[in-house]
This record gives C-alpha cells, structure tokens and sequence, in this order.
C-alpha cells in the first residue's frame, strides 16, 4: 500500500512545504490522515488551479499549458447535463480543497491519460491534503478503480467504507 510505494521514493518538495514524513498529512483537522507516509511525497510536479469543472474534474495549469484534469480513483455525482444529487455539493467541496490560483502538487499512477484525453492525477495541496482521498473521506465521492491504476485504490476504498458507515455526505443525504 502507501508505505510500500514510498520506501523507494526520495523525498520531493511539494511547493517548496512537505512538513514531514511521520505519516502525517496535512488535513485542516477534517478527516483522518493517510499512514504511515504523505502521498504527496510523490508528486511528479505542480501546477496552478485555473477552474473547476465539476466535483471531479479540473483544469490545472502546468509550464504554461491548461491541461484537462480527471482525479484519479474517485468519482462524484453528475452536475452537467443532468444535476445528480449531491453533484453541486461536491464541486463546492472540490472548489474549497482547490481554489482557483491555489498550487498544487499532482502525480500519475500507470496510465496518464483517460479515453477523454484527460490526464489523470492525484491532487496535493500545499500542506499535503491528498484532495482525491479526503473528497472520499468526507463522501463527496466514491472509490472507482481505473485500471491499470491502482496505486491509492484500497485507501480510498476503506475511505469511502468508513464514510458510508458514518452516513457522510452523499452515504446520508441521496
């Protein structure tokens, strides 16, 4: 899992603040962190919100390219064509974890891209909130494995487990 895939990785500056290795993450006293590492010891780089599409879906700006982003093992209710219950709920809820002009950091698992041509990334705040993860966490969305990527896929599992048993966001209100 998590510790597995980090033992090998070299510390990387996420926006220049990690904090430490300890296991903690960054959370704003929301959910429950991570352990025993940071995910976001594994960014690949980082890039600058421009605007968010709906509860999983944003538009990173990165070396000076806008780059259509798809979070990666998660998925939230509709909010276009069609308002699913909870949809707005969690674009807020994205929109509040990555505000546009915020930096973040981001990382691929095996297959960068979606059948949509949209890169596929775990999101890191500045203070190494796992943005996919804590939308679980809170149920603003639920686990999906899309495959071959499967690097978080049993954290946010038993993220969206405990939040369903919690009656969380969309697990108490649809």
């Amino acid at each position: 899992m998590i510790a597995a895939a980090l033992r090998p990785l070299a510390v990387v500056a996420l926006v220049g603040v990690i904090g430490s290795l300890d296991g903690c993450l960054g959370t704003g006293g929301t959910s429950t962190p991570l352990q025993p590492g940071s995910p976001a010891a594994s960014a690949d780089g980082s890039g600058t919100v421009a605007s968010i599409t709906d509860g999983d879906t944003l538009r990173l700006e990165v070396d000076g390219v806008e780059l259509r982003v798809r979070l990666l093992g998660i998925d939230t209710p509709e909010v276009y064509p069609d308002v699913e219950c909870f949809g707005p709920e969690a674009e807020q809820a994205l929109a509040a974890l990555a505000q546009p002009g915020a930096t973040l950091g981001f990382a691929y698992d095996r297959d960068p891209r979606d059948r949509y041509d949209r890169e596929l990334m775990y999101l890191f705040t500045a203070d190494g909130t796992f943005i996919n993860y804590e939308l679980v966490a809170q149920g603003y969305a639920e686990a999906v494995l899309v495959e071959p990527n499967d690097r978080y896929y049993d954290d946010l599992v038993a993220a969206e487990r405990a939040a369903q048993r919690a009656g969380l966001g969309l697990w108490g209100g649809c």
